[in-house]
């Protein structure tokens, strides 16, 4: 990736598969809590729907479930599955993060992070990685009306750091986030983790990226 450096007042960072390797665990998590609902997910059910709100994913996915599903027990299911998962496995970085980090904390560069996991999860999540200290801010899917792809989480994002969001950097690994920061007005960068960037919005992208190592360039 080449591509002329230019100065943020900011950089917002979505959190699964763009910071932490999750996405994989979210998946395995409502299959295995579907299941004990007696429904059967796939994993090509489920890659359209990442980056939405929990009880919103919950919500489309009912056509694929028995009727008179639970969605509350099925979102709690796939949290105390998840949960099982990350006290067994740990919270996996992905690389170059905590670098990518340090370069715009060197540079005074302020972060925040815009995610779509529930709080106490998402709170858990940053904490235990070790990098809840470097981000300013944190707005999670519950403070927004509108989840991705509505702007709405990157915009509350840039007003709780007092930055325009057309100045910020948005970095993201799926098309949902991805289109939520555009929306926004941001300059985002796509660091696809399952995903590659669909030719509806890859001309409206500031960047690709290939991981978190190569964004320090852009800084």
């Amino acid at each position: 990736m080449t591509i002329e450096k230019r100065s943020f007042a900011a950089a917002i960072f979505d959190m699964d598969g763009l910071m932490f390797d999750t996405e994989r665990m979210h998946i395995r998590s409502w299959i295995g809590g579907a299941a004990m609902q007696g429904g059967t997910l796939t994993a090509n059910d489920l890659m359209p729907l990442r980056g939405l709100p929990a009880r919103i994913f919950c919500e489309r996915m009912v056509a694929l479930l028995p009727p008179g599903a639970d969605v509350d027990k099925l979102l709690l299911l796939k949290r105390e599955l998840m949960a099982d998962e990350l006290r067994t496995n740990g919270v996996p970085q992905k690389p170059g993060l905590v670098a990518l980090l340090e370069e715009l904390r060197k540079q005074g560069i302020p972060a925040a992070v815009a995610t779509s996991t529930p709080r106490d999860v998402a709170g858990r999540m940053l904490q235990t990685a070790g990098v809840r200290d470097y981000f300013a801010a944190i707005v999670f899917g519950d403070e927004v009306q509108n989840g991705k792809p509505a702007p709405d989480i990157f915009l509350k994002a840039a007003e709780k750091l007092g930055v325009l969001p057309q100045d910020c950097l948005a970095l993201e690994d799926a098309p949902n986030g991805a289109t939520a920061a555009i929306r926004a007005g941001m300059k985002t960068v796509m660091v696809p983790d399952l995903d590659e960037p669909p030719k509806e919005i890859r001309g409206q992208l500031f960047a690709v990226a290939e991981s978190l190592a190569d964004v320090v360039q852009l800084l």
